[in-house]
């Protein structure tokens, strides 16, 4: 891919991940990052570095979009203030974790856990595993709090993604209403990436990646993709509302599922 093409490819990731982040309510993670591999690799960094500057960028990426979405649920009174204040600082410690992990792993090992977790996703999008008896029995416990946090930062960060798609379940099960679950974990995306993207550029403060970057982060991609992630935010909010989503989510899982075995495959060869 030539360094004309690279930016355009950014910015169409970004519009794509804006517009299944209004749609599904996601953070745009699941898109973002295997594009940004893909791209950061035809310009020929090495697969190590490609796969912790994806996750970076992306991190960094979504607090834009986290941002807007917490602050829009929070002025519909769709979010549990309380709930976010207790999980942020296992959030924090999770992400922190995940991130020193992500920098260390080898390449296959990280490439294989993101397209893992896209298979995953995909189930999440056609499942409500929030219903599952065992599941909600443990969600209730008072422990459970912290150490789905916990868990849900690391695995956030390994991802390079917001956390709604394991927080939303995760809520529904402990028995809070759908919409205050969405808006709810859509807030803690703010955490999330937040101290993603500040894990992520102190990971890779001293290696030499080249110009425009800030640690792991690359800051045109980053750019481009939040211009384009803002474009289309609103419009999969709207159609959202006119069409049937479970179809569309069978639809979004069907393409988490073969970018899913590409990037296994990818991580396999």
């Amino acid at each position: 891919m030539s360094s004309e093409l690279i930016l355009p490819v950014f910015g169409l990731s970004g519009i794509a991940a804006g517009f299944f982040a209004g749609l599904f309510g996601i953070g745009g993670g699941l898109i973002m990052v295997p594009v940004l591999v893909y791209a950061f690799e035809t310009t020929g960094i090495d697969r190590q570095h490609a796969v912790a500057m994806a996750l970076g960028t992306s991190m960094a990426a979504i607090v834009f979009s986290a941002a807007q979405s917490a602050y829009g649920h929070y002025r519909r009174g769709s979010t549990s203030v309380d709930m976010i204040r207790r999980s942020t600082p296992w959030v924090v410690v999770g992400v922190v974790f995940g991130s020193a992990l992500a920098s260390e792993a080898r390449a296959t090992l990280l490439l294989g856990f993101v397209a893992c977790f896209q298979l995953f996703a995909a189930g999440l999008m056609v499942t409500d595993i929030s219903k599952i008896g065992a599941l909600q029995m443990v969600a209730r416990r008072d422990f459970s709090l912290g150490l789905f946090s916990l868990a849900f930062g690391g695995i956030a960060a390994l991802a390079g993604i917001g956390g709604g798609t394991l927080f939303t379940p995760y809520f529904k099960a402990a028995g809070m209403e759908p919409k205050l679950a969405i808006g709810t974990s859509a807030a803690i995306g703010l955490p999330i990436s937040l101290a993603g993207a500040l894990a992520y550029a102190w990971e890779g403060r001293n290696v030499p990646l080249g110009h425009w970057m800030l640690g792991y982060i690359n800051l045109p991609a980053l750019a481009a993709l939040v211009a384009g992630t803002f474009v289309t935010v609103r419009l999969g909010v709207a159609v959202a509302h006119w069409l049937p989503s479970r179809a569309l989510a069978g639809l979004f899982a069907l393409f988490l599922v073969f970018n899913g075995a590409h990037l296994l495959y990818s991580a396999l060869t």
